[in-house]
Order: structure tokens, then sequence, then C-alpha cells
């Protein structure tokens, strides 16, 4: 199971903290594109950075409610010429200054499947979603989807999406938010499912038997939560 850390990226030395510990534990990271709508540096250009500095596995997001389809397509030749895992094409929050764009991710997704090869590209499914609007978006064909609002409270139904999304060759990488000191409050705040330390060890034995690999969230513990996961979950 592959681990992938959500990594935020608001300076280079937050990302030069990190990085070298993700490259010895053998993690990818998850560069979500301006995380809330708020500015942050671009994920297509830190992902070139830690390929090429660090060579770490990436993934980053592109918000299409902040940029139109020829921005989003170079942003998936970028991370294809530098070898990144995937993009995930999303609609995004609204974002804290300009305006809003209409670009769909559904569409955006076949409009560049059809042009660009040699990198994966993925789909926001919430477990928040009736079944058959998961396999709704499943049929879109994404290489992989991100699973947000995942919580102990509903791995059955996570199973369930697993196992729909392999039958169409689809991997599947649920967010766990672990809820420590102060990224807590924060899950608590947007209403978002968490899983305890000490639940740690037992989601992810569970998950390992039925996805490809988690995204691992603590926004605000970082550093603990990367010593956690490589404790627990290895």
């Amino acid at each position: 199971m592959e681990i992938i850390v959500e990594l935020p990226s608001f300076s280079r030395k937050g990302v030069d903290k990190l990085a070298p510990r993700l490259k010895d534990l053998g993690f990818s990271v998850f560069l979500p594109e301006n995380p809330a709508g708020i500015p942050a540096l671009l994920a297509a250009a830190v992902g070139v950075y830690l390929r090429t500095k660090y060579e770490l596995g990436v993934y980053i997001s592109t918000r299409l409610v902040d940029v139109n389809l020829l921005y989003a397509y170079s942003t998936v030749l970028t991370a294809k010429e530098f070898g990144f895992k995937g993009v995930t094409l999303l609609r995004g929050d609204k974002p804290a200054f300009g305006e809003t764009l209409e670009t769909n991710s559904e569409e955006a997704l076949a409009f560049i499947k059809e042009r660009v090869r040699g990198v994966d590209l993925g789909l926001i499914v919430s477990m928040r979603f009736s079944m058959d609007n998961i396999q709704a978006r499943l049929l879109k064909n994404p290489d992989y989807v991100m699973v947000i609002h995942f919580g102990l409270g509903n791995m059955d139904k996570m199973v369930e999406v697993s196992k729909v999304a392999r039958e169409r060759g689809v991997k599947v990488y649920p967010f766990v938010l672990l809820s420590l000191e102060k990224s807590k409050g924060l899950f608590m705040q947007l209403g978002q499912p968490f899983v305890e330390t000490n639940q740690l060890r037992g989601v992810c034995e569970s998950l390992k038997k039925v996805v490809d690999g988690i995204v691992v969230s603590s926004p605000l513990d970082l550093d603990t939560a990367v010593e956690q996961v490589a404790r627990l979950c290895f």
C-alpha cells in the first residue's frame, strides 16, 4: 500500500524540512493546489522541485475553479515531462481572490486523456455520494480516484467502492485525516471524519486489503503525522 502525505506548500523552507524524511521512508507526496482557496506555492512548480532534488513520487491537484482548460492541459504536460505519478483534477473551494471559472473536472479529464499519455489522471470521489453517483464517476475512466470523507464509520462502503473501482481498473486512494493536537480542531470545524492515533494501525491493516494507497492528511501536525504513520502503518 502506497503511503502518500498531503503536503500543503506555503514556503520552500517548509517543503525542504519534510522532504528528506519522506524520501528516507519511501513515502510519496500529494501537493494540493491553493488549499481551501488561499494562495500557496504552485503545486506543479513544487512538484518539479521535489522530483528533481529529492526524487520523490509526486501527485498534485489542479483546481479548475481557478484555471481554464488550457492551463490544466499544460499542468498535465508538465507532470508528464517530470515524471509525476498523477494529477488530480478537481473543482476546488471558492477562491479567496479573483473570479470563479466553470471548467468541469469530468470534461477536463476526457479532453486531456485523449491528448496526453504517460501520466495518471485522477478525480475526487466523496464517501457522501451515493453508490450510483460514485459508479457514474468511475465510468468516466479516471486512472485513479482520491476519496474524501472516509472514516471508520464507512469502512464497509469503502470496501464496496474499491471493489467497483478495481473492476474498472481504477486505483483508489482514500484520504486518512489523522487527528493530532492541532489538526483535530480543524477537522472538527470542517465536519470531516478523522482517525485517532490509537485507531491508525487497525485502519491501515484494514485498508491494505482493499485500496492501492492512502493519502495521510494532518496539515497542522505534519512532522508528527509522518512519524506516526511510519510507526503504525508499515
